[in-house]
């Protein structure tokens, strides 16, 4: 049975334990900045404190990185030297050299890195994918994307308010879009954004984001901590010239596929098979149950390192484009600009 360590004992460090616990290993414990998080996790879920982050890389099997943005190089490389297997929240890092450097050291280690970029396995947006990999939608046309919600804390020092430490609603929320749309399409060829991240709003935040792609396809997002307090929207609509899907969080039907057929002119709405009451179907389940069966299988992992590297490519371009006004040619980006670096 794999003993699993988990780095950072706040919100997605429990939320990752409540799901670690249900697979077959064992939680050999948590290390935090902050001891009393980690003796509050370890007496919930097990396992024992450590006082390092590199005590717990030698002391367990698999490294589970759930810190802050800005600190998920130090349990990567922890888990590198270790050389053990690491699970890393996304964004992969805060800049991309972070993100360069430590896809090296596990490379050099011979150890896998998965890039826990969930909305692969929300069973809504795996189905888009596989509808748009079908063919049934035609050729790939639009993709409209929105995730919005208010302000993820009432603190006004969480990291999530530094934009040095989490790079703002672009880099902590609309990534997660951000690496759908690739998914979908492939590599962007520019970006074009505007939004409040630089306008000096506290607590605040709002970016709308157009994405254009190699292969013709153009993406519109939104993303979104400037919602009133409510229910979080999550909502996709992808568009061929064959058809569209839609889904938003907020309608009572979980997915809806129309499609237009010149000779019959009808339409089919597919049945899901997943319930969404299962406990097994739980997204943040679903990911870590397939880390876990592709270290036991040597299967590929469906987020790669460069998966989680080109993600944050797109974030800081965004961003970039957000800060300067203009539209970012995704070639070549990254070395020494400003945006990979701040």
């Amino acid at each position: 049975m794999k003993r699993v360590g988990i780095v950072g004992a706040g919100l997605m460090g429990n939320w990752h334990a409540e799901r670690w616990a249900r697979l077959p290993v064992e939680i050999a414990g948590f290390y935090n900045r902050s001891r009393d998080a980690a003796e509050r996790a370890a007496s919930r879920f097990g396992g024992r404190v450590y006082d390092t982050v590199d005590a717990l890389a030698e002391a367990v099997d698999i490294v589970d990185v759930c810190t802050p943005t800005f600190a998920h190089p130090e349990g990567v490389l922890a888990a590198a030297s270790a050389r053990k297997p690491a699970v890393c929240e996304k964004p992969l890092a805060r800049t991309l050299p972070d993100a360069e450097r430590m896809i090296a050291a596990c490379e050099e280690a011979g150890v896998p890195l998965f890039v826990a970029q969930v909305v692969r396995f929300f069973p809504q947006y795996a189905l888009a994918k596989a509808a748009l990999e079908s063919g049934e939608l035609g050729r790939p046309g639009v993709l409209r994307l929105v995730r919005a919600g208010s302000f993820p804390r009432a603190d006004p020092d969480t990291w999530y308010n530094s934009f040095e430490k989490g790079g703002g609603v672009i880099m902590d929320l609309a990534i997660h879009d951000l690496a759908f749309a690739r998914w979908c399409f492939g590599d962007a060829l520019r970006v074009f954004a505007r939004g409040l991240t630089f306008a000096g709003r506290s607590m605040s935040d709002h970016a709308l984001i157009t994405l254009s792609f190699e292969n013709g396809a153009l993406a519109h997002l939104e993303g979104s901590w400037a919602a009133p307090p409510g229910p979080f929207r999550t909502a996709l609509e992808l568009a061929g010239d064959a058809g569209i899907l839609e889904w938003d969080a907020l309608d009572p039907m979980p997915v809806q596929t129309s499609l237009r057929f010149s000779d019959e002119g009808a339409s089919k709405v597919p049945v899901m098979a997943d319930s969404p009451l299962a406990p097994e179907d739980d997204p943040y389940y679903r990911e870590l149950e397939h880390f876990l069966a592709a270290l036991e299988t040597g299967a590929p992992l469906r987020v790669t390192p460069q998966d989680g590297l080109e993600a944050l490519r797109l974030a800081l371009a965004a961003t970039e484009s957000l800060r300067s006004g203009q539209p970012v040619a995704l070639a070549g980006f990254g070395a020494g600009s400003r945006a990979a670096l701040s």
